[in-house]
């Protein structure tokens, strides 16, 4: 395997450079995280994607003499009055994603390969589809600012081709599975969508039976003998007549201002974005996906778009999940977002939450909204899900979900320190997320509290179902601390201090963590619902055995039954074993889910398409180079035996601090702590006493210091704004040299190596 080395060299005052420094080296480097196709599949999860936040793009072949261009628009919804609360997929079937169609590029000789990259780090698709004629050129992309897919298209040899616009029935993909029937819901189709050509451009425009509409516009021009199209699509939720005129208005504004100048513009956004966070490591493999996971969150949201569900911008009919889930999805997808310092992707979330919260009440029953809140499994984007605590037929009954989804919004506020947001939405909302399962709770003639049988996900019914009650002892938790921290004075702190204290415990036995009261895990799992205590709400101190010994016994047992086990039991697993400090088998699991799930596009599958999987992988990777809490932050916290070189730049990490750190021959040499809001910074090293403490404002600064089973725990002030570095004595320019190992294989696209690996 040829490899190019990155040095990256220490130079005054023995500074280490834990990323590139300036837009070339940035360039060179993430040219490894390019994404190459030599041939084209016609599976979905095979194509090329690109997205600007809300429109989207996937490119693939049709049939042996045709590629299309999958059009997708991630708000585009049925707008259907909601069927009686009684059924339960009634969201899917009322509010579910629609299709919008594709472009389809007909060759007149059959397609044979392929010679296209997707340079994730620029947002474009770029190369040449090869034909037993010639075959033809590719360009596209989706313009950060605009709203249109633009397409260039360039015959090559004696190869023609010919652009067509295919359209798709608007209807749910619910019932296109046969996961439902029309009969059961008495469903009135769509009325069928309609072709028009006005002033040069085609239109399909698409009337909803209910409320609403939307419109593909598009249009094709040849220029210096390039096929030029560009597609933007309208929607409108309530009106009719306003999608087609939004189509319009994109394309004319698009197309108002010089290509090169919106090119340029939608280059140096993406690099900003990229170069936000900047890791590292020895596996290549595993870092490009980490790489194309950022891609496709910033492809499929962006602070002023909405926020994703399972399928992001990228539509397939092929899926019984066109809508959002929030047992699992909707939390492992936006995971990622705080350690890798892109807390702005995170507004679409938490936006959606409150500019929805009277639904969100009112998916409580009525005796309860005067101080509740909850959502149910699945929801389109009004958030219409309610929830039922006497319905448990086919398991419906999931009141842990909302508190789940609180548990990353509390992150929010951890990784920035933002305390407007906290006093203002957050708490507000944490107490009603927590108020909710309170009303649930009974007490025994013991005194004991318990909660009623509800759904543990993906298993069965429990009473005090692991996955309800680890989160309300977070929630309570949480809403303790916050206000013994911050000294407010909450008049309901005494009840959540009782209740805690006669909370029944998680319920357990010999082979770790049950699914609730009498009710083991006796078949495989895919879902951690069972472990929530461990991971994601970490209420179990891995320092203390007995804890550590649950842990690993549970995380045996659960992956004792492989059968059902699915990509984020994986990342999951793989994240439970970096809080036990095992970075061996950490990274075992996350080649694991790699070798068995990892599509050559990026996305991930079960049934259709799932958002989440994805970005639990890049979240896992995370937490085995950086881990923080309440107590403390730990650097490298679970790194594998063979990771003797690696690095880190501005990762985020709770009591709102950006860090970097360095490794380099098995050793640590530096790590930097930006301060965002002047918090007490605990650190936790495995390192010797060999360091210096210094203030970019105020000098040496000495810590308090402890050691502990070979670790260096460090405790120090910080001002607002400030960063803090820690370097190694007397360290030699000559030999302090961090070296990024580069490699030529492209690991992700459809390509030989990626077939043969």
């Amino acid at each position: 395997m040829k490899k190019l080395k990155f040095f990256f060299l220490l130079f005054l005052c023995a500074q280490v450079k834990a990323q590139p420094i300036d837009s070339t080296e940035w360039k060179n480097y993430m040219q490894h995280t390019r994404m190459y196709w030599d041939s084209l599949g016609t599976d979905f999860y095979d194509g090329i994607i690109a997205g600007n936040g809300r429109l989207g793009v996937n490119m693939y072949r049709e049939n042996k003499r045709a590629i299309r261009f999958d059009i997708g628009r991630s708000d585009v919804t049925d707008q259907r009055p909601h069927y009686p609360d009684s059924m339960f997929t009634q969201q899917l079937v009322s509010r579910p994603r629609l299709p919008i169609g594709k472009m389809v590029i007909k060759s007149e000789s059959d397609i044979i390969g392929a010679d296209i990259f997707l340079d994730i780090y620029n947002a474009e698709a770029r190369g040449k589809v090869i034909t037993r004629n010639g075959g033809f050129s590719v360009f596209f992309f989706v313009p950060s600012g605009e709203e249109v897919v633009h397409i260039e298209l360039g015959e090559v040899g004696n190869e023609k081709i010919i652009c067509e616009w295919t359209g798709e029935k608007a209807m749910t993909p619910r019932l296109l599975s046969g996961r439902v029937s029309e009969k059961e819901y008495q469903y009135k189709r769509n009325p069928d969508f309609q072709l028009k050509d006005s002033a040069s451009h085609g239109i399909c425009y698409q009337p909803l039976l209910f409320d609403g509409e939307y419109a593909t516009v598009w249009k094709h021009s040849i220029e210096k003998e390039k096929h030029i199209i560009d597609v933007a699509v309208g929607f409108s939720t309530k009106e009719k007549g306003l999608a087609i005129p939004e189509g319009f208005a994109a394309i004319k504004s698009f197309q108002s201002k010089p290509l090169d100048w919106i090119h340029a513009r939608h280059r140096k956004w993406w690099n900003a974005f990229f170069q936000k966070s900047f890791i590292s490591i020895p596996d290549k493999r595993v870092e490009t996906y980490y790489w194309i996971q950022l891609y496709k969150l910033a492809s499929a949201t962006r602070e002023d778009k909405p926020m994703i569900d399972l399928m992001g911008p990228w539509f397939t009919s092929n899926t019984p999940w066109p809508g959002i889930w929030w047992n699992l999805n909707t939390q492992l997808t936006y995971s990622p977002l705080f350690a890798s310092n892109h807390l702005e992707l995170t507004r679409p979330l938490f936006n959606q939450l409150n500019n929805n919260l009277p639904t969100l009440i009112h998916n409580v029953p009525p005796e309860w909204r005067n101080d509740a809140a909850a959502i149910g499994r699945m929801s389109g984007f009004d958030l219409h899900a309610p929830l039922n605590q006497h319905d448990l037929r086919k398991g419906q009954f999931e009141p842990g979900n909302l508190v789940w989804v609180m548990l990353y919004y509390y992150r929010y506020y951890q990784y920035g320190g933002d305390e407007k947001e906290l006093r203002a939405k957050i708490y507000p909302l944490l107490k009603r997320s927590v108020n909710y399962l309170l009303h649930l709770l009974t007490k025994d003639e013991k005194g004991v509290y318990h909660l009623p049988k509800s759904h543990s996900p993906e298993f069965a019914d429990a009473e005090d179902a692991h996955y309800t009650l680890a989160g309300l002892i977070w929630g309570l938790q949480t809403l303790i601390s916050l206000n013994e921290k911050l000294q407010w004075k909450d008049p309901d702190k005494s009840k959540w201090t009782e209740v805690l204290q006669k909370l029944v415990p998680l319920h357990s036995n010999e082979k770790g963590f049950m699914i609730g009261k009498e009710v083991e895990l006796t078949s495989s799992h895919r879902h951690y619902s069972h472990l929530m205590a461990i991971y994601p709400y970490r209420l179990l101190n891995m320092t203390d055995p007995a804890h550590r010994k649950i842990t690993q016994t549970s995380i045996d047992h659960w992956h004792s039954m492989p059968s059902a086990l699915a990509g984020y039991s994986y990342t999951g697993a793989s994240a439970m074993y970096s809080l036990l400090g095992e970075g061996d088998k950490s990274l075992q699991y996350l080649n694991n889910f790699l070798n068995r799930h990892a599509e050559p596009g990026g996305l991930y599958a079960e049934a259709g398409p799932c958002f989440e999987t994805p970005m639990a992988f890049a979240t896992s990777l995370l937490e085995m180079l950086i881990q923080s809490d309440e107590r403390g932050i730990k650097i490298f916290p679970s790194i594998p035996g063979t990771w003797q070189e690696l690095s880190f730049h501005q990762l985020g990490a709770e009591g709102a601090f950006l860090v970097d750190a360095v490794k380099y021959q098995g050793s640590l040499q530096q790590v930097k702590v930006k301060s965002l809001k002047g918090n007490i910074c605990n650190l936790e090293l495995l390192a010797d006493n060999d360091f210096e403490l210094y203030s970019d404002k105020r000098g040496i600064v000495y810590p308090k210091a402890s050691r502990g089973k070979g670790k260096l725990n460090l405790t120090f002030a910080t001002q607002a704004g400030e960063t803090i570095t820690l370097k190694r004595k007397n360290l030699s320019t000559a030999k302090d040299l961090l070296v990024h190992f580069k490699d030529e294989k492209y690991h992700w696209g459809l390509n030989q190596y990626f077939l043969n690996r």
